[in-house]
């Protein structure tokens, strides 16, 4: 009877190998290569980290992008008014009447000069309007439309003037 149970016992050692065998030469196992994922919800989540890496990465580059055109703008703006040397039409000294003369630096300031006295002033160009702010407040301020034509300045009286259209020579020219 022992026999009989070893045999038995050995029969179903060899027949549970036997079954393991064929089990696994059915199915062959399948190593993951490295840096792979074992299931779709890893590779899912790394794709969204992918993704969301690549979109930082383009925000980064835009922002850049606009960050070198503002200064680029920022330039080519001073740069423009840096050549402009910061005169106008009007830079210069123009005669009136033999005795009264305008000077205009081209950037805002000048003064009417008389023989005795003169009279400091700064001004603004707006179109073809001329607005003069004297600093002596016993000089009325004025305004007037004016026009350049070579080395003439025609200015028309406007506020602040008794009328009229006067004619001034440049005398020179800054």
């Amino acid at each position: 009877m022992v026999t009989d149970i070893a045999v038995i016992a050995l029969s179903l050692g060899m027949e549970k190998n036997h079954m393991m065998q064929d089990y696994q030469s059915n199915r062959p196992v399948r190593q993951q290569p490295p840096g792979r994922f074992p299931n779709e919800s890893d590779r899912t989540v790394e794709r969204i980290r992918k993704r969301k890496k690549k979109q930082t990465q383009h925000r980064m580059v835009l922002c850049g992008a606009i960050a070198a055109l503002a200064v680029i703008i920022v330039g080519i703006i001073l740069l423009a008014k840096g050549c402009s040397g910061g005169t106008d039409a009007l830079a210069g000294t123009w005669e009136f009447d033999g005795t009264t003369t305008y000077s205009f630096d081209g950037s805002g300031s000048g003064a009417m000069e008389l023989p005795s006295i003169s009279y400091e002033f700064t001004y603004t160009i707006d179109g073809n309007k001329l607005m003069i702010d004297y600093a002596n407040e016993s000089v009325r301020d004025s305004e007037y439309e004016f026009t350049v034509d070579g080395n003439t300045l025609t200015l028309i009286g406007d506020e602040g003037t008794v009328g009229g259209t006067y004619e001034l020579k440049r005398s020179s020219k800054k």
